[in-house]
């Protein structure tokens, strides 16, 4: 009889145990999917809306930056996808399919990220002060008649942190060790470091002449009604140098998408990660984000084209990995200070 009791106890407690997984289960299938925009939920929202309406699948944005807390995770450069992969933040989501849409040089090596849109990191420059076609590379900022007239993001951006490895592997350090300490010399001895949107404003203002910048911070002061300051529009009185056209290319960088670790919902995820890089998630990108399509076969969106077409560095952005440290020791080396004014 014992027996009996102790039997029908457990099955009792193991029917509950059951349940209450399910419960947990079907409860979390009933939380929309996560995922991040680190540049405001409001850019990213009509793509997602559009993947919801398409699927049926509810989703979540948030503004998280580099918190690896999402379903699906967007992260805005290399070095930053490199180190979520070492923390173990990803999960494998190699695909041939995705292979066949991603070149192998804005990808995971190892299959834990695609990049998902590109970025470019291209010169600025006031129309007043510089003609169209004077800078044609990252070199011709090294020129001593830019003294006191460039505008900096510091050394801890990631963005210069990248453009920076990708001259190491094109040119060697030694080169970009000098190009380095020739840009911040340009700078001025007490340069006023600030993100690039303060840099944008600082060129059109005419307090600097020339800058570096991802060139979606323009598109995004436009759409947010903020292309007009003081009198001054931003597209009357900057422009943009597309580099190195008679050399290596553009430089670009990647937004990468990847899958979390610890997601219950992989199935999910992937859908949306698939259509992400479809051809309509790759215009609907373009048009609301202002980044360049990943894909061969969908055309930048027209407020992109606007700025001139340009050609792409194709370097692969793995090489860049292992040059990091070199690329601090640089900016240290040089008084290239990693404090920021502003955080855009």
């Amino acid at each position: 009889m014992r027996s009996l009791v102790l039997t029908a106890a457990r099955t009792l407690a193991l029917a509950i145990l059951s349940c209450s997984l399910l419960s947990v289960a079907a409860a979390a299938e009933r939380e929309p999917l996560t995922i991040n925009w680190y540049h405001k939920a409001t850019f990213l929202q009509p793509v997602i809306d559009a993947f919801s309406k398409d699927t049926g699948i509810a989703v979540k944005v948030t503004d998280a930056y580099d918190k690896f807390d999402t379903d699906v995770i967007l992260v805005s450069d290399y070095k930053t996808l490199t180190e979520a992969k070492k923390l173990n933040a990803f999960q494998p989501i190699r695909s041939p399919d995705l292979d066949a849409i991603v070149a192998p040089r804005w990808r995971d090596r190892d299959g834990y990220w695609y990049g998902v849109v590109l970025r470019a990191r291209a010169v600025i420059y006031n129309k007043a002060q510089v003609k169209p076609g004077e800078i044609k590379s990252y070199a011709d900022l090294a020129d001593r008649k830019w003294q006191g007239k460039i505008a900096l993001r510091p050394a801890t951006s990631v963005y210069n942190r990248s453009l920076l490895a990708s001259m190491i592997v094109h040119d060697g350090y030694a080169s970009a060790l000098e190009w380095a300490r020739a840009v911040r010399a340009n700078a001025g001895d007490k340069p006023e470091y600030g993100g690039d949107t303060a840099n944008i404003w600082r060129v059109a203002k005419g307090e600097a002449a020339l800058s570096f910048v991802n060139t979606y911070y323009i598109n995004y002061e436009i759409a947010r009604g903020s292309e007009q300051k003081n009198g001054i529009k931003l597209a009357d009185n900057i422009g943009i140098a597309w580099l190195g056209q008679q050399g290596a290319g553009q430089h670009m960088n990647v937004t990468g998408v990847a899958v979390n670790t610890a997601t219950t919902r992989k199935d999910d995820a992937m859908k949306l990660v698939r259509f992400l890089l479809s051809q309509k998630g790759q215009a609907l990108l373009s048009q609301h984000v202002f980044k360049y399509p990943v894909r061969t076969d969908v055309a930048p969106h027209p407020q992109l084209q606007a700025w001139g077409d340009f050609r792409r560095d194709d370097l692969n952005l793995n090489d860049l990995e292992l040059h990091y440290d070199q690329v601090d020791g640089i900016f240290r080396a040089v008084g290239w200070r990693a404090w920021l004014r502003d955080a855009e």
